[in-house]
């Protein structure tokens, strides 16, 4: 268990989270594929949805998903779990 829910469950909102992910890609992509004039609309929106989630971010002090922090296979960087700390500024 992962924070108190079973594991897939845990890998069912992961999955969730990609999809919207992919989702707005592809949405944007279709957007300006179709009118390259909403190239700056569409650039408004995903940098506002970028700035909120990295905004998300840093509320994170410490990050306590299990006793080192992290669950398995990924690390504390700054108080955000990852695979490997890289060095995008969010």
């Amino acid at each position: 268990m992962i924070d108190g829910y079973p594991q897939d469950e845990v890998a069912l909102k992961l999955a969730a989270l990609r999809w919207y992910a992919i989702s707005l890609e592809k949405l944007a992509n279709d957007i300006y594929i179709t009118d390259r004039e909403k190239f700056h609309r569409i650039d408004e929106i995903l940098k506002h949805a970028y700035r909120e989630l990295a905004a998300v971010r840093k509320e994170f002090t410490k990050a306590a998903t299990d006793e080192d922090g992290c669950p398995p296979g990924y690390v504390n960087c700054d108080g955000i779990c990852l695979p490997d700390c890289e060095s995008m500024n969010y």
